[in-house]
This record gives C-alpha cells, structure tokens and sequence, in this order.
C-alpha cells in the first residue's frame, strides 16, 4: 500500500472513531479516540522541544479535559481544532509554571568533564537543523507551520483552534512560508560561505 493510502485510510479511521465518540460518549469510545489520536498529540509536544516524559503528561492532561469538557464540541467536524486548542492552551500553562519554577533556580556553570554528554549523534541532526530553523519564528507562526503541514490539520481547523477568522489564519500561514523561505536561504548561504573559507 502506498505511504499516501496508508495516510487516506489512517485518517478514515480516525475520523469515524471521533464521530463513534461523539455519538456513544462512553467510556470505551474514549479509549478508542485516545488510542487513535493520542500520538499527533504527543507529537505536538515534542515538535516544540518538550523530552517524551513531559509531553507524555501533557498530552495526559489533554484526553482529561476532551473527557471533561466533550459536552461543549457540537461538531465532530472541529475537533482537531478543538483538540489542539486545548493542546496549545496546556502547552501555554505549562511554560507559565516552568518559567515560574526557573526563576528560583540558580544555574551552575558546565564542567568540562559533562561536556562529552552534549555530544549530537548523527541521524539526529537534521531534524534539530529543521527545529533551529523554526525557532527563527515567532511561537505562533511556528505554530501555524506544524499545525498546519506537520499535524496536517486543515485551514478552518486552525480557524477553530486559534478562534481567528479563515482569511487571518491563510495570511498568516502565507506570511509564516515566505518568512521560513528567507532564514532557510540565508541559513544556505551562510553554511556555503563557511564551506568556501
């Protein structure tokens, strides 16, 4: 099967547990949405730097509050966007209690001697080059960005999700792309320069 069916299928798949969801609201339809959509949740948390044991947490707290608050989504239709709004809004909390926590502590400088435990392997760098590159964002542009062509969600679930109007949501994904184009063609050309000297 190609990667493109599997994709078309998955998608099917999630959609028709999320409708079963919404329909039955029982305890095992919550375990059959959480199973199918928990991973692009997780996702979302490490895409913006978390390490797998907080954005396991958090994406934990998620499926609470879909359980608590699935009453308020009228249409199975929006969820995603329903869904990665309350993912973006845990997202939020939790860097107002680490910055909160951070501020007590104090910093010591790195030995030498734990400097080898920075060492990058290989097959990662790539994806840490791609993270660089996103950081040159705005934390809502890069937002748009995995939202958008990561998490695949469509422009009117953004629209729901962020609670903007469509047209605002496609300026800004437009704005997002072209100002991603320039650092990654000035990223290019500096790694050419450095090549040549």
């Amino acid at each position: 099967m190609c990667v493109g069916a599997h994709r078309w299928r998955r998608d099917l798949e999630e959609k028709q547990i999320i409708e079963y969801f919404f329909a039955a609201r029982t305890e095992e339809a919550f375990c059959a949405l959480f199973e199918a959509v928990c991973a692009r949740v997780r996702r979302y948390f490490l895409l913006r730097g978390l390490d797998a044991m907080t954005a396991e947490e958090l994406t934990q707290n998620v499926f609470v509050k879909i359980y608590q608050q699935a009453g308020e989504l009228r249409e199975a239709d929006h969820f995603y966007g329903w869904l990665f709004a309350i993912a973006r809004n845990e997202m939020i909390s939790f860097w107002r209690r680490e910055q909160s926590r951070l501020e007590k502590i104090e910093f010591e400088p790195l030995s030498e001697q734990h400097a080898d435990c920075l060492m990058i392997e290989p097959e990662v760098m790539p994806a840490m080059r791609l993270m660089d590159l996103l950081r040159a964002l705005e934390p809502a542009e890069r937002d748009l960005i995995l939202l958008r062509f990561v998490e695949g969600l469509s422009y009117e679930e953004l629209a729901v999700a962020l609670k903007l109007p469509l047209g605002t949501i496609k300026w800004r994904i437009f704005n997002a792309r072209k100002k991603l184009s320039r650092i990654i063609g000035a990223s290019s050309a500096c790694q050419v320069r450095q090549r040549i000297n």
